[in-house]
């Protein structure tokens, strides 16, 4: 039987307030989020949030939750969170946004959500500038770890593909920080590279960082490592961890498997 020693309580919760309303305890009683233990019906999809989360996702200062993504896959997101954390359809907008390319964000507007998130591990800010890693319970079981990287990776691995016949183009994992976070930038990476080899997946070395750009007045480098492309490994990431709703990497990993498929049977 897993533990049922508490990975975060309802005190926990209360501590994020500088007064805490009590209104809330009858929301939260409503929504069963707690107990917060290793037994929780909770902990597949929070896993799964906290990726999305440290992807392309963002939780603001005032604990306001973002994703980004194509709209189709961002409904079934809504669909999770509405339906797994009970959370009424008017705390959701889903919106266009052209700034810097063109995306959709599904932004959830309620507090109590956003600092549950803050609680089991999500990075608050921007991640840039903000040091963090993955949180100790998502490592305790094969299913958590298996939601956790299908959410970042969902959002920052490179899309599995055949550039050419007879050619897998290996995905690239890779995100940034400022100059003074590299080393906390290589010991996450080696987290998600270590969590994905625990399935059999075999990932390449992790890159020197490299000059991306300048952000906010400031630097930012990246390091990456690769998902090896030889066709053994793919299969096994297709099983082993795949991905849950972005619906062109799950499209062109289809492809990629079928032809696996014909040329070896």
């Amino acid at each position: 039987m897993k533990s049922s020693k508490n990975i975060i309580s309802i005190d926990s919760l209360k501590t994020t307030y500088s007064k805490f309303p009590k209104k809330h305890l009858h929301l939260l009683n409503h929504r069963k989020w707690f107990p917060f233990n290793y037994n929780s019906r909770l902990l597949d999809p929070s896993s799964f949030i906290i990726g999305k989360i440290m992807g392309d996702g963002n939780l603001d200062s005032k604990f306001t939750c973002r994703f980004v993504g194509e709209i189709d896959d961002l409904k079934k997101l809504k669909t999770l969170i509405s339906s797994t954390y009970r959370i009424e359809k008017e705390k959701f907008s889903l919106y266009f946004r052209k700034n810097i390319g063109e995306s959709h964000i599904l932004q959830v507007n309620d507090s109590l959500f956003g600092r549950f998130f803050y609680l089991i591990g999500a990075p608050q800010g921007n991640k840039t500038k903000t040091e963090f890693y993955i949180p100790k319970w998502i490592y305790e079981s094969k299913n958590t770890k298996k939601s956790f990287l299908q959410g970042v990776y969902e959002d920052e691995l490179a899309t599995i593909k055949l550039k050419r016949e007879k050619y897998i183009r290996e995905a690239t994992f890779r995100m940034a920080k400022i100059l003074s976070l590299q080393d906390s930038l290589q010991k996450f990476l080696m987290q998600v590279k270590e969590m994905t080899e625990s399935f059999e997946v075999m990932c390449s070395n992790i890159s020197k960082p490299y000059l991306e750009n300048v952000k906010e007045g400031e630097d930012t480098y990246s390091q990456c490592f690769r998902i090896l492309g030889n066709r053994a490994n793919i299969l096994k990431f297709s099983e082993e961890i795949g991905f849950k709703f972005n619906h062109k990497k799950i499209n062109e990993l289809e492809r990629v498997i079928k032809y696996v498929d014909s040329v070896c049977s």
